[in-house]
């Protein structure tokens, strides 16, 4: 039996975003973008399915959790809700995704963001438009939701 560690509900979606590893207080670009897809979001972290995760010598997941002043920049634009909304996040575990022929990473992400701070707040509404259409996708394509 395993134990439930998740602060607040997650929420199954599908959803496009940019992710760059950026440095100190101004967000200074040290890598990226890496293309990656939410698959399910919380108001504390989120689940990132990402295609790729090392490119010219640096690894979005432990090279930035091997600097001290490092952060994940998310950047979501879900238009005509989200332009180009930019939250920033630590890296917490990583996971190879297989299904059949595909095979990618999965990465878990806490946002640094105040859960309830105007960003935030903005993502959540958006999310909740179209957000079963996302989802749907998601589960009819993805096994992993079987048991």
């Amino acid at each position: 039996m395993s134990v439930e560690y998740r602060r607040s509900k997650r929420i199954i979606d599908y959803l496009p975003l940019e992710v760059h590893a950026v440095q100190g207080q101004d967000n200074q670009p040290i890598a990226g973008p890496f293309s990656g897809r939410i698959i399910d979001i919380s108001t504390h972290g989120a689940c990132l399915l990402m295609t790729q995760v090392f490119h010219n010598g640096f690894h979005i997941f432990h090279s930035t959790r091997d600097t001290s002043d490092a952060f994940l920049q998310l950047t979501i634009n879900h238009p005509p809700d989200l332009n180009d909304l930019r939250l920033t996040a630590v890296p917490v575990w990583l996971d190879l995704f297989r299904q059949q022929e595909i095979r990618a990473f999965k990465m878990g992400i806490e946002f640094t963001e105040n859960p309830e701070a105007r960003q935030m707040q903005e993502l959540r509404k958006a999310l909740q438009k179209n957000q079963g259409t996302r989802a749907g996708w998601w589960l009819a394509h993805c096994k992993i939701w079987e048991k």
